[in-house]
């Protein structure tokens, strides 16, 4: 017998990685051809496309006539219609096994709008605030049934401009990733798995011809109903036919086909059995072809046959395979259309350590833009802040160095001038809400708790990071409250450099939306903390020559009870105190309409009143009188919530909140515009030069 190594060909991340790239592909049914022309460029054989896009390759001839198959669609939404405010309607496609309906794995999450010319347009979907959640006359709560994407547009006509229609087809946003010792993780990845296995399969038929005919069949339309395969079993007359289908159960199974002539399932254990891949056998395998299709798209005496990996987290986004199963698997597919054995090396894979990381980031050029972008970039959960911190730090002007300090909380103060009396005091937080990990046993189960405001239903079955002594681990969310790495035990997760008390978001993803609309986790209050940097840096030089004393703070715990805050005024006493944060605003399909109704793209917003307090009147004059002396778009409102400012109890401190309006806050997917941004800046920076020149 013939032997050769069997390599890893589905671990890693390397260029030309099969299910690795296949899995960060874009393709909803009815718009797999991205997956479809990925796939022909690695393979050979006779090919043919069918009508619907399916992609034959045929090798060998003669019989017996084996027909090999498998999907490339993943569940995806359409878009269904067009809001008159430049919203988005989508309808699913998809069916079982979804747990509870597909939407709740879509609310709130970054997506993919593929269009009829081939772009791609970035979105997400709407989610509500949970600012909003005691406020009568809110719509706090989605319709699964009924998902609304947001991709920065403010009407019909430029969702068009954007080349965005109807029938286009919407998908998540991808993260592909090595987790644990030998797991890749991603939304859905079983349902390619099987191409990945017929890929392999494809590059060996050259070099070994088979026993008979082999068709290599890459399914589109998998979902709903397997209207692909359907098509795929009545057009190709086969001896046998062999499924390779997703979302399977903690075991990997092997069964015919229910209404099929069982094939010789034994021979299929023993050569499985051979190549060390353990195998559940089943009496048979019940296809689902929805209630206009034919329940039996073969012959009775036909021969099919299912196999289906086994799957972490099932018919969810964080979906987990095995990754020498998987290669284990492919070697079977191989022997049952007559290739030599492959020999596997059973020794462990090779863990893949993150690498030791400070959690900077380098930045070019000092743009708002750029510098929000890098302050998302870092997991800075209430009480772990330290890497914004340092962040923030390295961005401050060189000519103010001198004038950062550190308190005892961990608050990041650059105080300008001399004296000690302070004029004003600007403040932004630096902390987000996330998870911290409460517990990691000895199974690897590992138990975590929120902290800050959320919903946890918009963390639960998704891809998530450690934040460990070693940098970043990724993870998935296997539900609410818990995580887990890719199988490993607890100490494993602890070699790794994650311990209980460290913190866990999800991956941090900054994304350009349509025009000056961006959206990302944490820009409450990493935006304010960009936009106090940006002032520094335009006034550092006026500022060394005041005799005015200014603070421009970057707090820690915000979202935990104003901690941060509340430790400052205790040791310094301002006379304004500026929150420069975000304004909760239901300028979105979400949200009451009597209440925060601050318009995105609008200008910057005086946040009078929230439910932490209120701006005198004459306060609010002064300021947007400021703002029309300087030509700067100012909206002012009622909103939810609380700031940094309210924890100023002093008689000589007033608080004047200052915002930018902020669609879906608390969610991963919190949306602003960089013009209301820039606004905010401009104002700072005109009530700073303000007090410079003119000490009160």
């Amino acid at each position: 017998m013939h032997l050769v190594t069997l390599a890893v060909l589905f671990g890693g991340t390397s260029e030309g990685n099969d299910l690795f790239d296949l899995a960060g592909i874009d393709g909803a049914p009815g718009d797999e051809s991205r997956v479809i022309e990925f796939i022909r460029g690695r393979i050979g054989g006779v090919q043919r496309v069918g009508a619907n896009g399916s992609l034959l390759a045929t090798f060998g001839s003669g019989s017996p006539k084996s027909v090999l198959l498998a999907g490339v669609a993943e569940p995806g939404y359409v878009v269904s219609g067009i809001h008159a405010e430049g919203y988005l309607w989508l309808r699913p496609m998809a069916d079982s096994p979804f747990r509870s309906g597909l939407g709740q794995y879509f609310h709130g999450q970054h997506v993919q709008v593929s269009t009829r010319s081939g772009r791609v347009v970035p979105g997400v979907v709407a989610a509500p605030s949970v600012h909003f959640g005691l406020i009568p006359g809110a719509r706090t709560q989605a319709d699964p049934a009924t998902l609304i994407a947001d991709i920065g547009t403010d009407g019909p006509k430029q969702v068009r401009q954007a080349g965005v229609d109807v029938l286009d087809r919407v998908t998540l946003l991808k993260r592909v990733a090595s987790v644990g010792a030998d797991w890749l993780s991603a939304p859905w990845i079983s349902s390619r798995a099987g191409a990945a296995m017929l890929v392999d399969l494809a590059r060996r038929l050259p070099h070994e011809p088979p026993d008979g005919t082999v068709t290599l069949a890459f399914v589109t339309q998998q979902y709903p109903h397997n209207a692909g395969i359907a098509r795929v079993m009545r057009s190709e007359p086969a001896d046998r036919i062999i499924l390779v289908a997703p979302h399977g159960g903690s075991s990997a199974v092997i069964a015919p086909a229910t209404g099929t002539r069982p094939g010789p399932i034994e021979t299929y254990l023993e050569l499985a059995g051979g190549t060390g891949l353990e195998l559940q056998r089943r009496s048979s395998h019940t296809l689902s072809f929805g209630p206009f299709g034919n329940d039996r798209p073969w012959d009775s005496g036909q021969e099919v046959t299912v196999l289906v990996p086994a799957v972490r987290n099932s018919g969810t986004p964080a979906e987990s395979l095995r990754l020498g199963e998987l290669d284990r698997m492919a070697d079977l597919l191989g022997q049952i259309v007559g290739l030599q054995p492959r020999v596997s090396d059973n020794g462990d894979s090779v863990r893949r350590v993150p690498r030791r990381s400070s959690g900077l980031t380098e930045i070019k050029g000092d743009s708002l833009e750029r510098t929000v972008e890098s302050l998302v970039a870092i997991g800075g959960v209430s009480g772990h802040e330290d890497r914004v911190r340092e962040q923030i730090r390295g961005l401050v002007p060189e000519a103010l160095k001198s004038a950062v300090r550190v308190d005892r909380k961990g608050n990041l103060i650059v105080r300008l001038g001399v004296g000690n009396h302070v004029s004003a005091a600007f403040i932004a937080h630096m902390d987000e809400i996330g998870l911290e990990i409460q517990s990691i046993r000895p199974s690897g189960s590992v138990s975590v708790a929120t902290r800050g405001g959320g919903r946890p239903g918009l963390f639960a079955w998704q891809p998530a990071e450690a934040h460990g002594s070693y940098g970043t681990l990724p993870a998935v969310m296997s539900g609410r409250g818990q995580i887990e790495f890719g199988g490993l035990s607890g100490d494993q997760i602890r070699e790794l450099g994650v311990r209980v008390g460290d913190s866990a978001t999800v991956p941090k993803r900054f994304r350009r939306l349509i025009g000056s609309r961006i959206a990302g986790r944490s820009l409450d209050d990493r935006l304010g903390c960009a936009v106090l940097l940006g002032v520094l840096r335009r006034i550092a030089g006026r500022a060394r020559r005041s005799k005015t004393t200014l603070e421009f703070v970057f707090s820690v715990q915000e979202e935990t009870g104003l901690h941060g805050a509340r430790h400052h005024a205790e040791n310094s006493q301002p006379e304004l105190v500026y929150p420069i944060d975000t304004f909760v605003t239901s300028d979105s399909p979400f949200g009451p309409d009597h209440l925060a109704r601050a318009r995105l793209g609008g200008g910057a917003v005086l946040r009078a009143v929230d439910e932490s307090g209120m701006t005198p009147v004459r306060e609010v004059e002064r300021v947007a009188a400021l703002a029309r002396r300087h030509g700067i778009p100012l909206q002012y409102g009622v909103t939810a919530g609380g700031n940094d400012g309210s924890v100023f109890t002093s008689l000589d401190t007033t608080n004047i909140p200052i915002g930018f309006p902020l669609r879906y806050a608390h969610t991963p997917v919190e949306t602003a515009d960089l013009r209301d941004a820039l606004a905010v800046a401009e104002l700072v920076e005109a009530l700073a030069l303000e007090e410079l020149r003119a000490p009160r």
